[in-house]
């Protein structure tokens, strides 16, 4: 994605994201959902405890079910890999969008 133009940063685990969270603003998170020490449920759920910022989930297998369970608790979008790029673009704009106008 910083081929495209993004600013990009990764953590490496939960915890190192939910740090980097709560030092910066972002205009959007991407949460995987199998991550070390902390499921992105887990992670989604602490975010939500100190900042608004738009959480995209992905996943390397998605059930019907279970993203019926991150959109309901307010994820932008559930993503299953391998990422489609033009979609993770798409997604990307349209939070920038929303963003802007709030």
């Amino acid at each position: 994605m910083g081929q495209e133009g993004f600013e990009v940063e990764y953590a490496n685990s939960g915890e190192d994201g939910l740090k980097k969270i709560n030092e910066q603003d972002y205009q959007i998170v991407f949460l995987d959902e199998s991550m070390p020490r902390m499921t992105g449920g887990q992670a989604f759920k602490k975010i939500r405890k100190f900042s608004r910022v738009p959480v995209a989930f992905i996943s390397g297998f998605i059930t019907p079910e279970k993203k019926r369970q991150v959109m309901a608790m307010g994820a932008v979008s559930c993503l299953e890999k391998p990422l489609d790029l033009a979609r993770v673009k798409s997604l990307i704009h349209t939070v920038a969008q929303r963003n802007f106008q709030n």
